[in-house]
C-alpha cells in the first residue's frame, strides 16, 4: 500500500480541503494517509486516517512556524513515505529535503504572494517587498517539487509561469449529498442571514451586520474573529443585537446549526488581490444547502455562477443599501427564493461537487508513482 503523508501547522486537523476531501479520498482510493498537525489536540485515528501531532508552539508568530515546521519535516520524514503533500507556504524552504526521499506535492489553497498585499498584521510599507520575496521564494521552489495542485485556474497559470513541470487545478468544491427532488428539498424558513468562515474586515462582516439591521432580518456568524480588537468593535455595533455568533463549528455540525436555520448566505468579499479570482467555498456550501445567495461582485467566480445559475443576487459588497435591498427582495418573494434554491441545487449536483475534484486528484498521485 503505497503512503502519503499530508503535512499542515497552519490549518486545523479536520480542516475541510484538507481532511475531509483530500486525505480521506485517498484513504477510499487504497492508500495509507497520514496528516501531520500542530496544534497541540494529541494524536489520533478518524476513519482510518492518522493524525499526528507534533504540538502547538509558543513564542512570537515568527518563532511559531520555524519550531511548529521543522518538528512537522522532522515527523514526516521519519514516516518514509511515498509522496508529501503540503498546505502552508511555510513549508516550503522544507521542499529539497523532502524531494531526497519522496515526491513533494505543494497545495496552493490561495496565491500566497497576493496575501501580502492585504495582511492586516503586516505593516503597508514592508507589504510590496514581502510580495517580491514571495514571489522569489515560490520560484525557486517550483522547480524542486513533483507537482503543483492549485485551487483555482489562475494560480496554476502563475505556477506554470515559472516552469513547474506538472500542475493540476483542484477546486475546493464541497462534497455533496444528492437531492432527488429539489422542489421537496425547499422549505419556507423565518428570514434570517448567515456567513461562515474566517471573520475580518476585508470579508465585509460590519456590512453583514448593518445591512441585517437595514433590513430587519437575523444573522447567523460561525467562524473565528481575527482579533479580539475587531471583535469588540463588532459587538459594539446596534446592529450586534441581531447576531447570533457561534464561533467555530466542526464541519459536520454546520448544515444543522447554520444552514437548517438560515434562508440566504451571504458572500460579501471586498476588492483585494486575492480575492478577485478566487474561488469561495462558502458560495458553493450555501447553494449545495439550497440556500440563495448573496455575492460580490468583486470575485469574478462568485458574480459568474450567481448570475448564470440564477441562484441568488449580485451586489457592491461596501453598499450596505443595496445588500439589504438584495435580501429584502429574497425575503419577500418565496417565490422567486424558492426558484433560487431548486436552481442553487440543480448546479450544485450537475457542476460544483467534490466528486469531479476527486477523480483528478487520484489521477495525479497515480501519474507521480508510475
Amino acid at each position: 500500500m503505497k503512503k502519503t503523508v499530508h503535512i499542515t501547522t497552519v490549518h486545523q486537523r479536520l480542516d475541510s480541503r484538507i481532511f475531509y476531501k483530500e486525505c480521506l479520498s485517498l484513504k477510499r482510493n487504497g492508500y495509507d494517509v497520514t496528516l501531520i498537525v500542530a496544534d497541540g489536540l494529541g494524536d489520533q485515528t478518524i476513519e482510518g486516517v492518522k493524525i499526528l501531532d507534533v504540538g502547538k508552539s509558543s513564542g512570537n508568530r515568527i518563532m511559531r512556524v520555524l519550531n511548529s515546521t521543522r518538528k512537522a519535516v522532522k515527523k514526516a520524514l521519519s514516516l518514509h513515505a511515498d509522496i508529501y503533500h503540503y498546505h502552508d507556504p511555510e513549508l516550503m524552504r522544507a521542499t529539497a529535503k523532502l524531494a531526497k526521499h519522496a515526491r513533494v506535492i505543494f497545495d496552493s489553497h490561495e496565491d500566497f504572494p497576493a496575501l501580502m498585499k492585504q495582511r492586516e498584521y503586516i505593516p503597508k510599507a514592508l507589504r510590496g517587498l514581502l510580495f517580491k520575496t514571495a514571489v522569489r521564494m515560490e520560484k525557486r521552489t517550483a522547480l524542486k517539487l513533483s507537482a503543483v495542485i492549485c485551487a483555482t485556474e489562475t494560480i496554476e497559470q502563475k505556477f506554470k509561469s515559472y516552469g513547474i513541470v506538472k500542475t493540476v487545478t483542484i477546486k475546493n468544491y464541497p462534497i455533496i449529498k444528492p437531492v432527488e427532488n429539489p422542489v421537496q428539498h425547499h422549505t419556507i424558513k423565518p428570514p434570517k442571514a448567515c456567513y461562515v468562515g474566517g471573520l475580518t474586515p476585508i470579508r465585509g462582516v460590519e456590512q453583514m451586520i448593518k445591512a441585517c439591521q437595514k433590513a430587519g432580518m437575523g444573522l447567523i456568524l460561525a467562524g473565528p474573529f481575527d482579533s479580539w480588537e475587531y471583535f469588540n468593535r463588532m459587538q459594539s455595533l446596534s446592529g450586534w443585537k441581531n447576531v447570533e455568533y457561534l464561533g467555530y463549528v466542526p464541519n459536520k455540525e454546520i448544515a444543522e446549526k447554520v444552514y437548517d436555520k438560515a434562508s440566504l448566505g451571504l458572500v460579501l468579499l471586498q476588492k483585494a488581490p486575492n480575492h478577485t479570482y478566487s474561488i469561495p467555498i462558502k458560495q458553493m456550501e450555501y447553494m449545495a444547502n439550497g440556500l440563495p445567495v448573496v455575492a460580490s461582485n468583486e470575485v469574478i467566480f462568485c458574480r459568474m455562477v450567481t448570475e448564470e445559475e440564477k441562484c441568488g443576487i449580485v451586489v457592491d459588497p461596501l453598499n450596505v443599501e443595496e445588500i439589504a435591498d438584495a435580501m429584502k427582495e429574497i425575503a419577500n418573494n418565496p417565490d422567486k427564493a424558492k426558484k433560487m434554491s431548486e436552481n442553487a441545487l440543480k448546479a450544485s449536483s450537475d457542476k460544483y461537487n467534490w466528486n469531479s475534484q476527486e477523480k483528478k486528484l487520484t489521477e495525479l498521485y497515480r501519474q507521480l508513482l508510475s
